[in-house]
């Protein structure tokens, strides 16, 4: 090939427009889904700091009942901030500069992780939890007026419910994304 032949092929390269696929919805949905992890570690975080306040409050490590029910709660908390904070770290590896299909093929991975942690881990930690509230109302049961433990009675449930119903919805709105990844 000759300089002439090269400088005319240059210049049908540059003469062509090459497309840049936007970023810009992929990352204005990754930064979504971390200011959402962010408000659940939040919340996790919060609950753990009055959990353990409560722990001391009640002087629970001095007896071996309320220890292992507040064990139970606070150790459940724990597992799940470091579980959130696992996952956020995942997701902040993923790089959106990527090819689509690869951007595609690593958000799928993300998803099917999570996936396997909303239906395996988290309601085995529900479990433990509850185990956790029970061995707790047993001591409340005892000590407590009965006005008093009706109303942690009834605050419980109503606050299990409110935050089923968030995971669930959580839960089904990353499988929704998962089903649309893999189906495109």
């Amino acid at each position: 090939m000759e300089f002439k032949d090269i400088q005319n092929t240059w210049q049908q390269q540059s003469g062509k427009t090459t497309t840049i696929p936007d970023f810009k919805p992929a990352q204005q949905k990754l930064q979504k889904l971390r200011k959402e992890q962010r408000i659940t570690q939040l919340i996790l975080g919060i609950t753990g700091i009055v959990l353990i306040a409560f722990f001391f409050y009640i002087s629970a490590y001095k007896y071996n009942g309320t220890l292992l029910g507040m064990s139970l709660l606070i150790g459940v908390i724990v597992v799940r901030v470091w579980i959130e904070i696992q996952s956020r770290q995942k997701l902040q590896k993923i790089n959106v500069l990527l090819t689509l299909e690869e951007f595609k093929t690593q958000l799928i991975s993300y998803y099917e992780k999570r996936k396997i942690l909303a239906f395996r881990i988290i309601p085995l930690l529900l479990i433990i939890y509850n185990i956790g509230v029970g061995i707790m109302m047993y001591y409340f049961y005892q000590y407590l007026s009965r006005g008093f433990f009706y109303y942690i009675v009834i605050s419980y449930v109503v606050s299990f419910v409110i935050l089923f119903y968030f995971i669930r919805k959580g839960v089904l709105n990353e499988l929704s994304i998962l089903k649309t990844l893999q189906e495109e």
